[in-house]
């Protein structure tokens, strides 16, 4: 019987790649701080509560393995929602993109 995981969220590598360089991502930041720091998001903030949500796809798979889960529905992290930004543009793309190109 397959195993599926259909509660996974994700934080985009791009997100990640431009927060570690100081800027902002579409209205999002990081901030260093207790723990795994939190992003502000809109003038919200969110710890992160995991590492794992900094994992690379080749990251992710191994931890599927690891746990014996074939399939993950993912969506991005709910703090990242953009509904600030214009529907269907750049909010969504970077999971999309996770999810077309298996490692």
């Amino acid at each position: 019987m397959r195993s599926i995981d259909i509660h996974a969220h994700l934080m985009p590598q791009c997100l990640w790649r431009t927060v570690d360089a100081g800027r902002e991502w579409y209205g999002t930041r990081f901030e260093p701080g207790e723990g795994l720091g939190a992003t502000v998001t809109n003038g919200r903030k969110s710890r992160v509560a995991t590492p794992k949500v900094r994992f690379t796809p080749e990251e992710r798979l191994r931890d599927m393995d690891a746990q014996g889960i074939d399939v993950q529905v993912v969506s991005i992290h709910t703090p990242l929602f953009g509904y600030h930004l214009e529907p269907a543009r750049d909010g969504n793309w970077p999971a999309t993109s996770t999810t077309r190109s298996p490692p």
